[in-house]
């Protein structure tokens, strides 16, 4: 799976969070288990494309002073409002070590049983997994097309590589079919997308130094 790269630079105490976003780069922090937590800044714009073609579950390369390290996101916040990212928080990962992480599941053919009057019940939006790194997939899909009344899709039913191993069990229910009424909760095709557009709290940050 190719990684995509990421500018990032250091950024300093006088580099105020605030005046960071009005420049067009996104503040954050990278960090791991033998690296130091290092504030950075990320061009807005390029960041904000990785979010949109791979979703929040995504595993990406940050290039800084002549070193690469690959890395996981641990945490997007957003501005409450406007929605827009405020701050990253990035984790150096290691490409020899087997990681957790939960991935989302994005439902494919809904139209189709809605013009069939059946409603598609969700039970679980992602499934946790572990394996390395370079192994684990922005996503999963499951197709609901021609999905009757009472069939379901398991976490067993889903198609993941075998350099994967799942941690959730393998009954667990993902969706239901049933029928079509006004109790029923309906999933659509935008609900199901990647979850990176989703609005999110924005939290205070410990470095507080580091903001106007």
């Amino acid at each position: 799976m190719e990684r995509k790269t990421i500018a990032a630079t250091k950024r300093t105490a006088d580099m105020k969070a605030k005046r960071v976003r009005k420049q067009g780069y996104i503040p954050g922090v990278i960090y791991g288990e033998d690296y130091q937590s290092t504030p950075i800044m990320m061009e807005s714009k390029s960041f904000n494309g990785l979010l949109r073609k791979a979703g929040q579950n995504v595993f990406f390369e940050i290039a800084m002073e002549n070193e690469i390290k690959p890395v996981r996101l641990k945490e997007v916040q957003r501005d409450p409002i406007s929605k827009d990212i405020i701050h990253v928080d990035a984790q150096v990962i290691s490409n020899d070590q087997k990681i957790k992480a939960n991935v989302p599941i994005r439902i494919e053919g809904i139209n189709d049983t809605v013009r069939r009057d059946v409603t598609i019940q969700r039970q679980k939006n992602s499934v946790q997994v572990e394996g390395l790194a370079q192994h684990i997939p922005t996503h999963f899909s499951i197709l609901v097309k021609g999905l009757e009344q009472g069939q379901k899709i398991m976490i067993g039913d889903l198609e993941i590589s075998e350099e994967l191993s799942i941690i959730d069990k393998k009954d667990d229910i993902i969706v239901s079919a049933v029928r079509n009424s006004r109790l029923d909760i309906d999933v659509t095709d935008d609900e199901v997308q990647e979850e990176e557009g989703e609005g999110q709290e924005a939290k205070d940050k410990d470095n507080q130094d580091m903001e106007e």
